[in-house]
């Protein structure tokens, strides 16, 4: 077994690994970057899912000098309208309210990947260990990760350790010990949805007695369609063939993104809420999909990622780093600072999901009345919209990025 010395081994090389290397590119850290996919993954990745960026992570990503790249790839959504099916009321949440551009940016993950994984591949400071599969962790002078790559175990040594992945779960709650769940006992579908309606620059938001369904625009005649709903619900679903599917969803949907033309790449994951009360324990720290899983109503989970990410490495950059001791005591400010967002962020999806879910005829006047107050007041749609972005949250860490 061989030994190497590093500052910080990150495990998990997903978006959230990827954006935590970008932020301290160029650094005097060592950092390894632990992963199980392969080299040629990061120029070929397949995968066929979208997420949005919000206006946070575009000034987080324009500070690194990535987002002209990024946004080539983007499509605006300056609006969402929210409704309920079948009962009065509806509301829309426009970018305008908040002098912003857009609400939000969407993206192939494929695409966000590739630009995150190019900028750093041939930094110095930063090493991938491409192929890699962690069997533990232990705190011995340091930190000790020991892996197998082409069924050769090694160790590394840090200073730190950060998990960015949920793939190491079972490590994970060995070492940090208060987990919160929540299965919902839904599950997320998620497709391209090809209509008649081009460019348009709204998201749909619509609850229904069985879910909720999101559609948020692509270039040209394309969205991206999440439906969270219950098992019985998806097995029926599962079940259609493709005329079927577009009539069920333009059932849903009404004629708000037009005439449904074709339906692709079906996928379906459950959805569960998933985080741990501390993230931080003496030099090893949790970070994205690793510390917390959102209910995706929301469309929040990279975003407060990219958020965590931002404030870890601003603590580090600011720390003096000549005692290894310290990383307990930036994990513990990251945890600190952190920790409000976080858990109003959890407790607002978390509520969001499960009052809309359902029917019934007090929470459907609930509903219609509040989408009602919403529409008729600017403030509180402004409120909703800075909720959403995570402004008020991250106001400050943002403002020191833009100086």
């Amino acid at each position: 077994m061989d030994k190497e010395k590093d500052n910080i081994i990150m495990i998990g090389a997903g978006l959230t690994g990827l954006a935590f290397c970008n932020l301290l590119k160029n650094t005097n850290l060592n950092i390894s970057l632990v992963d199980m996919q392969p080299k040629s993954f990061y120029k070929k990745i397949d995968n066929n899912r979208y997420i949005v960026l919000s206006n946070t992570s575009k000034i987080i990503f324009d500070s690194l000098g990535l987002w002209s790249k990024i946004n080539t790839h983007c499509t605006k959504v300056k609006n969402i309208h929210i409704s309920k099916k079948n009962i009065f009321g509806s509301t829309i949440v426009k970018s305008k309210d908040e002098n912003l551009d857009s609400l939000g940016y969407q993206i192939s993950i494929k695409e966000l990947i590739k630009i995150l994984y190019e900028n750093i591949e041939k930094e110095k400071n930063i090493k991938f260990i491409h192929e890699a599969k962690v069997m533990n962790v232990k705190q011995s002078n340091g930190v000790k990760v020991k892996y197998i790559k082409n069924s050769i175990e090694k160790i590394i040594t840090s200073d730190a350790v950060i998990f960015s992945t949920g793939s190491s779960e079972d490590i994970i709650s060995e070492i940090f010990l208060d987990k919160v769940q929540k299965d919902y006992q839904q599950n997320a579908i998620t497709c391209e949805l090809v209509s008649d309606i081009y460019n348009s620059e709204t998201a749909f938001e619509r609850f229904t007695n069985k879910g909720i369904i999101g559609l948020i625009p692509r270039k040209e005649n394309s969205w991206t369609l999440i439906y969270s709903t219950n098992k019985e619900e998806t097995e029926l679903i599962n079940k259609l063939e493709e005329t079927g599917l577009k009539n069920y969803f333009q059932d849903l949907m009404g004629k708000k993104c037009g005439n449904i033309k074709n339906i692709k790449n079906i996928k379906t994951y459950p959805l569960k809420m998933k985080y741990y009360k501390n993230c931080a324990k003496d030099n090893m720290c949790l970070l994205g999909d690793a510390a917390h899983t959102l209910h995706p109503i929301a469309a929040q989970s990279f975003n407060l990622s990219l958020r965590d990410c931002t404030q870890l490495t601003e603590i580090i950059k600011k720390s003096n780093l000549k005692n290894k001791d310290n990383f307990s005591a930036i994990f513990k400010d990251y945890y600190e600072k952190r920790e409000r967002e976080v858990n109003r962020l959890l407790k607002f999806t978390d509520y969001l999901a499960s009052l809309i879910h359902g029917k019934g005829f007090f929470r459907n006047n609930l509903l219609g009345v509040s989408f009602l107050i919403m529409d008729m007041n600017k403030s509180l749609r402004v409120n909703v919209i800075r909720y959403l972005l995570g402004v008020n949250f991250s106001h400050s860490l943002i403002s020191n990025l833009k100086e």
